[in-house]
């Protein structure tokens, strides 16, 4: 898996961890809770962009359920793309009750470039605006429009889907109002302080100057405001609500709060911009003076910006670059370039190297334009076990229901879903696929046939049954004269343990201190971690992972495996079990001859 010999054994490691790989035995590699989770990788109308780098790595890629709910909130972000199709066919792989939801999660990357949709929209304030944009870039933003009802403070925002309309969105925070004997009085609130001008007063009452930094909530202004000479405030909000949320008061507009006069003081923009962005149909980047949005005349769109961007040739390989945070056990990619494909290849190399640890199957495919021989040769130069390659294009409806043909990385899709979808120890060999028909009819020549499955190449074939279309047999591209050693499901729960072991060691031992059999302290013995290990190998063969069988007098496992100490370096030797394999061939002679006898 990428390291072998002494390296593997730990002479050239420095960080403290379980490493962990398999090999054939003339065998196989894990994952743990990611192995019913799909990543796919392409191109979508809508969607963030993996190299947006405002944002944080979790924000660069979405994450959904399985199921007809996961697929609708896919549809709602991306709205088209080959993106949605493939998250359409990783949804709903198969029409078999047990494979027919898909993968538990599906985690999906864009590598589109698209902008956000935007408006900007007058405010109370002349000749200054607020900007609402729509969260998620690419055109369906467009499709968002807003109006303000001045009268009764409301807001209107949707799409296609419908309109929302806001309550009264008003919030009087506190009541200023000075009492003392000045001739005038005139307040002005800005980001920075609350401010009441007097003059002409000779009671000893005086200007104030409040400080938001010193006085960040309304109950603290409040109470400032009431220990002054000759003002008087009352609250009305929670103390804790904050000062910077409150509507801003110019000087030049003159507001007086000389009594008799009792001033309300408002945060109407801060319950506008709630409601904007509580709706999912907004984000809200405000002017420098907080003033409410201003009344409108009618429904305004978005229509700025919302483009759907291309990519460039580097993006796709960035992209893989950038899978690699995310965890799963299974990968697909949507690409016709070779060298992204080989590219690929070698960071799935890298995620299943025993120092990184993050084992994945990947999964790729040809475009149905070159020829099959092409094709073949593709599967060949890919010839890894830890890489499918979908070579058949076949036919089925796109997610605006018109048939269309798909070329053949959307079986790699479908056959990586089939795997999320139960248990890694299920081949998608065989399991009728929910696509509605092959658009080449390999399977017809029985050369052609075999040829491709010796390739290491998936294609489509009909079952004499009922006629469903399935795969022709679950195969890695990694080329062996023996197929069994490179069936896809073996490789998976291989991967599995692999990653269930590591995982376990390095959250039971890592870091403890080993200490002497007898010894009545705390620490790790022999015998510790030996039991620990024979407990995950029978919990491997109770999840069907490991084979074994009486009838055949076979064991599921080595029992007599052990274990070698060198410093603070723990190794197993002959640490052998049976990994489960689909069952493939069955062959017989029926023996028959008429009936024959005297009564």
């Amino acid at each position: 898996m990428g390291t072998s010999g002494s390296e593997f054994q730990g002479r050239a490691y420095v960080a403290p961890g379980a490493r962990g790989k398999f090999q054939s035995i003339g065998a196989n590699p894990g994952a743990g809770t990611d192995k019913f989770t799909l990543v796919l990788i392409g191109k979508a109308a809508n969607g963030v962009c993996f190299n947006e780098s405002s944002l944080r790595d979790d924000q660069r890629f979405y994450t959904i359920s399985g199921g007809v709910s996961g697929y609708n909130q896919a549809k709602s972000i991306l709205g088209s793309g080959e993106l949605l199709q493939a998250i359409k066919f990783a949804t709903f792989p198969s029409i078999e009750d047990n494979l027919a939801q898909g993968p538990q999660l599906i985690k999906f990357i864009n590598i589109c470039p698209n902008t956000k949709a935007f408006n900007d929209f007058t405010t109370l304030k002349t000749s200054q605006t607020h900007r609402i944009s729509y969260p998620i870039p690419g055109p369906n933003g467009k499709k968002v429009r807003f109006f303000k009802n001045s009268t009764d403070k409301t807001i209107q925002i949707g799409n296609d889907q419908g309109i929302l309309t806001s309550r009264r969105l008003e919030k009087i925070v506190f009541t200023i109002s000075y009492i003392g004997n000045g001739a005038s009085a005139l307040l002005e609130i800005d980001a920075i302080n609350l401010k009441v001008t007097l003059t002409g007063a000779s009671d000893n009452s005086q200007s104030i100057v409040i400080k938001f930094a010193d006085y960040p909530t309304i109950g603290e202004v409040v109470d400032q405001i009431n220990s002054q000479v000759g003002y008087v405030a009352t609250l009305f909000e929670s103390p804790e609500f904050l000062v910077a949320n409150l509507d801003h008061v110019e000087a030049s507009e003159s507001i007086s709060v000389k009594a008799p006069t009792n001033v309300s003081i408002y945060a109407d923009l801060f319950m506008e911009q709630n409601f904007i962005e509580g709706t999912g149909l907004g984000e809200v980047v405000l002017g420098t003076v907080r003033k409410p949005f201003a009344g409108s005349t009618m429904f305004k769109y978005l229509t700025q910006g919302g483009l759907t961007g291309t990519p460039v040739s580097t993006d796709l390989k960035d992209a893989i670059t950038f899978s690699k945070k995310i965890s799963g056990l299974y990968r697909n990619i949507l690409s016709s370039t070779l060298s992204d494909k080989t590219y690929f290849k070698q960071v799935c190399f890298d995620m299943n190297s025993p120092e990184t640890g993050s084992e994945t199957v990947g999964g790729c495919g040809a475009d149905g334009i070159i020829p099959i021989p092409q094709r073949q040769d593709e599967g060949r130069t890919l010839g890894t076990y830890w890489m499918t390659y979908g070579l058949e294009s076949f036919c089925d409806f796109d997610i605006n229901g018109v048939e269309q043909t798909f070329p053949g990385y959307y079986v790699s899709v479908i056959d990586n879903a089939i795997s999320a979808s139960n248990s890694p120890r299920i081949s998608p060999t065989g399991k009728a696929l929910n696509v509605l028909k092959s658009a080449e009819y390999i399977s017809r020549d029985p050369a052609v046939r075999d040829a491709c499955i010796r390739a290491g190449t998936l294609i489509l074939d009909q079952k004499p049954s009922d006629n469903s279309w399935v795969i022709a047999r679950s195969v890695t591209t990694e080329r062996r004269d023996d197929l069994i050693l490179n069936e896809k499901s073996s490789v998976a729960t291989a991967l599995t343990m692999v990653r269930e072991l590591r995982v376990g060691f390095n959250a039971k031992f890592i870091g403890q201190s080993m200490v002497d059999d007898s010894s009545p302290v705390s620490g790790v013995r022999v015998p510790d971690v030996l039991n620990y290990i024979e407990g995950k190998l029978e919990y491997f063969v109770q999840q069907g992972y490991l084979v074994g069988s009486a009838a055949l007098g076979v064991e599921a496992y080595k029992k007599n495996f052990s274990i070698q100490v060198e410093g603070d370096t723990w190794s197993f030797l002959d640490l052998e079990g049976n990994v489960t394999t689909p069952l493939n061939f069955i062959f017989y002679i029926l023996s028959l001859k008429p009936l024959r006898g005297k009564a």
